[in-house]
């Protein structure tokens, strides 16, 4: 599923084509959204909120989705997809806006989104410099849950999906298991995670160890069962039946052990990012007040 950094990238791609351009021809084949004719109507906007995407017009309407697992934009010429999977196509000045297979897609007026997007915690991929304090905060509000299942709850932090709910936990130290509760400055880890998801949202691909490798970009997504980058130990792992948050997992148990209180480590953190561009919003970067 893209995180938001994938669903900020895709906003700023839409927006540089189409914005402020006007709806030549509107086909919207999805049952939800049969209904809608934009013909005539101007883009004025295009913006994500955590991993929902949002198209504004000038009609007072917005058209806003979620991409899951399989949905898609085609961008510029007419897409080739099989009409049936083009749930909504668009014809501007500069090219077609076509939505494949969007699982989940919908028309609400502009003034009332806050009914599709108000329940998602503060948004890590935003314009604004998120305030760390507190997400901190809402996720300790989650008690004795695992951290892992915290950070990938978008009604606490929006924008991490399960390649941070990785990463993340591991640069700073920390098991995805831990009750995140339990950990002493989870604004560190917060932070980090914060840094480099604002940092890869400018990329062209998303790296969490600042090294381009042939194999991965990652530090342990994806590599259970191979040594662990920092302690040589074998990464574990499990199924997303055998997560109690629902997705496959990775860590390592030397580095990440469960303990009673666990800190996250601000000196490996700096270690992690020595290479990586996020290095930059680490640990300074905070909302003005």
């Amino acid at each position: 599923m893209p995180e938001g950094d994938t669903i900020r990238r895709l906003a700023e791609r839409i927006s540089g084509r189409f914005l402020g351009q006007r709806v030549a021809q509107s086909f919207a084949r999805d049952p939800r959204i049969t209904h809608l004719d934009l013909v005539g109507s101007t883009l004025t906007d295009v913006d994500a909120v955590g991993k929902w995407w949002l198209l504004r017009f000038d009609d007072g309407r917005t058209v806003y989705g979620h991409l899951r697992m399989d949905g898609r934009f085609d961008l510029g010429r007419r897409s080739k997809a099989p009409e049936w999977q083009r749930r909504l196509e668009l014809e501007m000045e500069n090219g077609w806006i076509t939505a494949i297979d969007m699982p989940n897609i919908g028309v609400v007026a502009t003034a009332k989104e806050e009914s599709i997007v108000g329940h998602l915690g503060p948004d890590l991929c935003s314009t604004e410099i998120p305030d760390i304090a507190l997400i901190a905060d809402r996720l300790r509000s989650n008690g004795d849950r695992p951290l892992a299942g915290a950070l990938l709850d978008q009604r606490n932090v929006a924008g991490f999906g399960n390649v941070y709910a990785v990463e993340v936990p591991f640069i700073a130290g920390v098991s995805p298991h831990q009750p995140v509760d339990s950990i002493d400055d989870l604004e560190a880890l917060v932070a980090a995670g914060s840094a480099l998801i604002r940092t890869n949202m400018g990329r062209s691909h998303r790296n969490t160890t600042g090294r381009r490798l042939h194999t991965t970009n990652m530090w342990i997504y994806g590599r259970q069962r191979r040594p662990c980058p920092w302690c040589s130990t074998t990464l574990v792992g499990g199924a997303e039946r055998e997560m109690p948050w629902g997705r496959v997992s990775v860590w390592c148990p030397t580095c990440q052990a469960i303990e009673p209180t666990r800190a996250v480590d601000p000196a490996r953190i700096e270690r992690a990012l020595i290479l990586h561009p996020a290095r930059k919003l680490w640990p300074i970067e905070q909302p003005t007040t």
